[in-house]
């Protein structure tokens, strides 16, 4: 047999294997270099990093500390295990081949002025890992489609926030939590998931964006002291999930709320729904409006499957519709004036009570339709606990002090405390206090759970209200973050004197810790604000002076800031 050998085909193929396992050797390598913080310290300085790095030295390696951005080059990585601060404000955070920053269980990232993630490259990834902390001391602008998860025990602490539209997704795991101390602003196209616990003092859709407090499997609570306005987009609550909104709530033209699976939402100042603006109750959901209920146009209300709904005060329904299905009902504690096309509307043993039916809408108008058994009339009730304030402290023995007051009671038997460790899901019973029964007096309660200082991680609570009657309701949720390991020393705590007030003085004092250098204070209510950046002394107690002289009477909210944290005391001026 003759064998031919063609050498120059034979080089050329073995040249082409090679030039293949070359490729598939590179695709399967992830050049960069890694920067790990060594020490607590600055961003900025050199110290504060060790990288080391995969790439060559002709790949534009960085010099001495991570940049915040890098437009080529060998990618970025950053990873966080201590407490590093940036001083500056920040654009463009991110972009390029900056490829991930991840926090570690024992980090603490703060950024002390604005920070902006804009720009083109690769999309960075941001991880807080469980017992993480990040702490953004002025405006989070978030432009791009990053994907920020806060896990179990982990904390997003940001002045303000502004989540982009750009497709940016902010996941709140159980036992996680996100503290906004002024604005939070969610664009079109934005998502903002709770499954754990959200706080900001107002709340804004301008053009869009979704938020889901709680999920087919998760629980979610948020807590908006200020005022709420979903001008557009969609506010989604399931599974027992809870929203607060101390000021005043509106919708815009398509803004929508829908509360499925026993989810409540509580809304204690004025309500006003747009034009086109909706809200869907249904799967024993319920909702409390604590003042009045306006439509400014054709806003709907519907409520199906046997779910509930309060209105305290009055409604005034230039149009819009007001829908009861499936045992549905609305309890309305003043009157109900329908004009223009507004519509109630029942059906299928649908009910709509109003106490002062006398001076509202009557059922035989054409703005009441009503079939299959469902009514609309006159129909009252008394609250059996109109709730006053409920807070949560650390004691100096790391205990947790849990004190809540009713402004009055009607057949209230007694209260369980309820606690869920890392998350709201998991509520048990650890004590029942008797009430007051029937008064109209301001009661004061008061438990402390010492078994706080053998717990880690987030701590819930919630007061369940029991009536002699066997029926129940449950106040919002507060929570505090206990470490075992922390002794009770290091614990800061503050103290507001008098309170109540009658405004000729206020004070604050630190009962325990230790603060030095600058605070930021601010006093809040449903219509002002007002800021103090300094140190404790005068100049402070002066600030105080003025604001609580100037301060409408009623409840007031003051914020003490120190090193990331907000402590928080409400005030009572009389």
């Amino acid at each position: 047999m003759k064998v031919l050998f063609n050498s120059t085909q034979s080089f050329n193929s073995f040249i082409i294997v090679i030039f293949t396992i070359a490729i598939g050797l590179a695709s399967e390598t992830a050049y960069s270099q890694d920067f790990i913080s060594t020490k607590d310290g600055e961003w900025k300085s050199n110290n504060t990093w060790q990288s080391s790095t995969s790439c060559s030295q002709w790949s534009n390696l960085s010099n001495g500390q991570p940049p915040i951005s890098k437009n080529w080059g060998c990618e970025v990585t950053v990873v966080i295990n201590h407490e590093v601060t940036y001083n500056g404000n920040i654009s463009g955070f991110g972009s390029g081949v900056f490829s991930s920053l991840e926090v570690g269980p024992n980090g603490k990232l703060i950024f002390e002025d604005n920070i902006t993630i804009n720009g083109g490259g690769s999309v960075p990834t941001i991880t807080l890992a469980e017992g993480a902390e990040l702490v953004v001391n002025g405006k989070f602008d978030i432009d791009r489609a990053v994907e920020i998860v806060v896990p179990n025990n982990a904390k997003m602490t940001i002045n303000n926030f502004e989540i982009g539209d750009n497709k940016p997704e902010i996941t709140i795991e159980e036992g996680g939590m996100l503290v906004v101390n002024e604005e939070t602003h969610v664009k079109s196209r934005s998502i903002l998931n709770i499954f754990g616990h959200f706080q900001t003092v107002d709340l804004n859709y301008s053009s869009g964006g979704e938020i889901n407090i709680g999920s087919s499997e998760f629980s979610g609570e948020a807590d908006v002291t200020g005022n709420m306005l979903i001008g557009n987009g969609s506010l989604n609550m399931y599974k027992m999930s809870t929203l607060i909104v101390g000021g005043t709530s509106s919708t815009g033209s398509s803004g929508s709320i829908n509360l499925k699976d026993h989810a409540s939402i509580r809304l204690i100042g004025d309500v006003d729904m747009g034009y086109g603006g909706s809200m869907t109750v249904e799967g024993d959901a319920e909702f409390s409006f604590e003042s009045n209920y306006t439509t400014s146009g054709g806003a709907d209300i519907k409520l199906k499957d046997k779910s509930r709904g309060t209105i305290h005060g009055n409604i005034g329904m230039t149009n819009g519709t007001i829908t009861l299905e499936d045992n549905s009902e609305v309890m309305v504690g003043g009157t109900l004036v329908a004009s223009g096309g507004a519509k109630v509307n029942g059906k299928d043993d649908g009910a709509m009570y109003v106490c002062d039916y006398p001076n509202s809408t009557k059922e035989t108008t054409y703005h009441i339709n009503l079939k299959g058994n469902s009514f609309y009339g006159s129909g009252c009730f008394a609250l059996p606990v109109i709730w006053k304030s409920f807070d949560v402290e650390v004691t100096n023995d790391n205990a947790s002090q849990l004190v809540w007051e009713t402004a009055s009671e009607d057949g209230n038997s007694h209260f369980e405390v309820e606690r869920s460790i890392g998350g709201i899901g998991n509520f048990e019973k650890i004590t029942e206090i008797n009430a007051s029964g029937w008064t109209n007096d301001v009661s004061r309660y008061s438990f402390e759970d010492k078994e706080l200082k053998e717990l880690v991680g987030m701590v819930y609570y919630r007061i369940r209200q029991v009536d002699f009657d066997g029926n129940q309701m449950v106040s919002d949720v507060v929570s505090i973050k206990a470490s075992a390991q922390v002794p009770s020393s290091e614990l800061i705590k503050w103290s507001a004197y008098p309170n109540p007030t009658d405004g000729s003085s206020l004070n604050i004092k630190l009962v325990s810790g230790d603060v030095t250098g600058t605070i930021n204070v601010r006093f809040l209510q449903t219509s002002s604000s007002s800021s103090f950046e300094g140190e404790v002394g005068i100049e402070l107690d002066q600030w105080l002076q003025t604001v609580v002289s100037n301060a409408s009477r009623g409840v007031g909210v003051l914020e003490v800031f120190y090193q990331g944290e907000a402590y928080r005391m409400k005030i009572m001026k009389i």
